[in-house]
C-alpha cells in the first residue's frame, strides 16, 4: 500500500474556528469529522485566512490518525490538509467535491479503501511525511501518488493553487 492509503482522511466541516491566544499564526478550529463530538485541530493559516468566517462552514480534509500533539498548548487532533504554491504566497485548503459529507472517507481513484494505520504507527513509520512527499496540487486536483484524491468518486480540488504541494 502507498503511505497515503494508511492514513485515515476524511471530510470535515469546520463548525467554529477562532484565533489562538498566544499564537498569531495559528487558528483554533472546532471540526466535524463525522464523530460524536467535533475535534479540535490548530492550523497555521492566519497568515492565509484572516478572519474566522472564513473557516466557519467551510468542508476541508482532515487526517484524522495522527497521535495529538499541542501547538503553542492547544491540544490539536488531526491535520487540516492544504495546498500551496511553491514560493508559499499562496495557501488554500483542499477543496472536497460537493455534496461530500463529514466523515467520508477520501481515497485516491481507483483504490479500494483499506483500513487505516493507528495513529503509533503512523508516528513510527512516519506515514504522514511519506505521504506528503507524494501530495502535490496538479492542474488544481489534489494528487497522492500521481492519482486524483476522491471522495465517493469525485475529485478533491485546489482551485487557487493551480500547482504545488499539499501538506
Amino acid at each position: 500500500n502507498e503511505p497515503f492509503e494508511m492514513l485515515d482522511v476524511r471530510i470535515g466541516k469546520i463548525v467554529d474556528a477562532w484565533p489562538h491566544p498566544e499564537s498569531d499564526k495559528l487558528w483554533c478550529e472546532k471540526i466535524d469529522v463525522g464523530e460524536a463530538e467535533p475535534r479540535e485541530i490548530a492550523s497555521g493559516l492566519r497568515a492565509y485566512y484572516s478572519s474566522a468566517d472564513e473557516l466557519i462552514d467551510r468542508k476541508v480534509l482532515v487526517v484524522c490518525n495522527l497521535k495529538p500533539a499541542k501547538l503553542a498548548g492547544f491540544a490539536s487532533n488531526g491535520m487540516v490538509l492544504c495546498a500551496s504554491s511553491e514560493d508559499r504566497s499562496s495557501v488554500a485548503f483542499v477543496e472536497p467535491p460537493e455534496g461530500a459529507q463529514p466523515g467520508a472517507r477520501v481515497l485516491m481513484e481507483g483504490s479500494e479503501a483499506v483500513e487505516p494505520a493507528g495513529p503509533n504507527k503512523v508516528q513510527k513509520k512516519k506515514l504522514m511525511q511519506a505521504a506528503a512527499e507524494e501530495l502535490r496540487a496538479i492542474d488544481a486536483v489534489a494528487h497522492a501518488h500521481g492519482k486524483p484524491l476522491v471522495v465517493a468518486g469525485a475529485r478533491c480540488v485546489s482551485p487557487t493553487v493551480e500547482s504545488g504541494n499539499i501538506n
